[in-house]
């Protein structure tokens, strides 16, 4: 199964957890290692979010999850 999903639509996600985990734009760059303005190009949907940003991001959460599960 193929799931065609544009930027701006994970952009969105993007901004919206980090919105909601109360997680500043700065603090996302560096956790990433990426300038600020490449988070906002990214949020913004104006660049597709590279497959190890994406990958990293599901670990993460994944993690996070499994450690409230604990």
């Amino acid at each position: 199964m193929v799931v065609l999903v544009d930027a701006k639509y994970f952009g969105n996600i993007l901004r919206f957890a980090r919105k909601h985990q109360c997680i500043k734009v700065n603090d996302m760059a560096k956790m990433f290692h990426i300038s600020v303005k490449q988070w906002r190009r990214y949020e913004r949907g104006v660049e597709p979010i590279p497959e190890n940003i994406l990958m990293a991001l599901f670990h993460r959460g994944f993690c996070m999850l499994r450690c409230k599960m604990n």
